[in-house]
């Protein structure tokens, strides 16, 4: 419901309710010696409580766009690492955040009207732009780039750490490999990999994913 809430694990009870105006509540973390909680929302903002008295102790924006998906302190406590829509981790001073660095001050890709993309790039925003760039000079992100995909072994991109699964797959991708892994979904036709559990349900949509792969990779 995006509401933080403190609760007393034993009795139920709520010690202290936090919530503000925005939703929804993305992130938490709690400092190494526990006197500090921070909290992310989807609006781009952090918000840091003190433990011993469930005080706010300050309310900031960290994000120009998009939400805060993660944060976590640093060991001596005196920083707060952030992430968000962007290619890049940023660290904050917990006591001097006004200094701090904006993050996400530009609007991503995915972030576009999708009226003004063809359906294959919309699939590809949708489905696979967080995880993959499509150029071999692309930004590092959570899977391996796709430049060169069509006729490659799965598996196969150097520097990248794959999962046991998927480099015993043993298939090739193509237009097939391709729209069966998008049909049946990563989950059953290669389980155990690390890809996100999602299907294309509607083979026209996964036949235009497949055109703009093969044109832009």
């Amino acid at each position: 419901d995006g509401g933080t809430r403190v609760l007393d694990t034993e009795t139920d009870e709520i010690l202290a309710d936090l919530t503000l105006d925005r939703r929804p509540i993305l992130s938490l973390a709690l400092s190494p010696d526990g006197g500090r909680m921070a909290v992310g929302d989807g609006e781009g903002f952090v918000m840091t409580v003190t433990t011993d008295d469930w005080r706010i102790e300050d309310d900031y924006q960290v994000a120009g766009h998009g939400p805060v998906w993660a944060l976590a302190f640093t060991l001596d406590g005196d920083s707060l690492v952030g992430g968000g829509i962007d290619d890049t981790a940023y660290i904050w001073p917990v006591r001097n955040e006004l200094d701090a660095p904006i993050m996400a001050t530009r609007t991503r890709g995915f972030l576009r009207d999708p009226g003004e993309m063809t359906n294959g790039e919309r699939q590809f925003r949708r489905k696979c732009s967080i995880c993959h760039s499509l150029t071999e000079d692309g930004v590092r992100r959570a899977g391996p780039t796709l430049a060169g995909l069509f006729g490659r072994p799965a598996g196969s991109v150097d520097g990248y750490v794959y999962s046991d699964t998927v480099a015993k797959l043993g298939i090739e991708w193509n237009a097939e490999t391709i729209d069966k892994l998008f049909d049946l979904g990563p989950d059953h036709f290669i389980p155990g990999s690390k890809m996100p559990m999602q299907r294309i349900v509607k083979p026209e949509d996964r036949q235009d994913l497949i055109d703009y792969l093969r044109d832009n990779t």
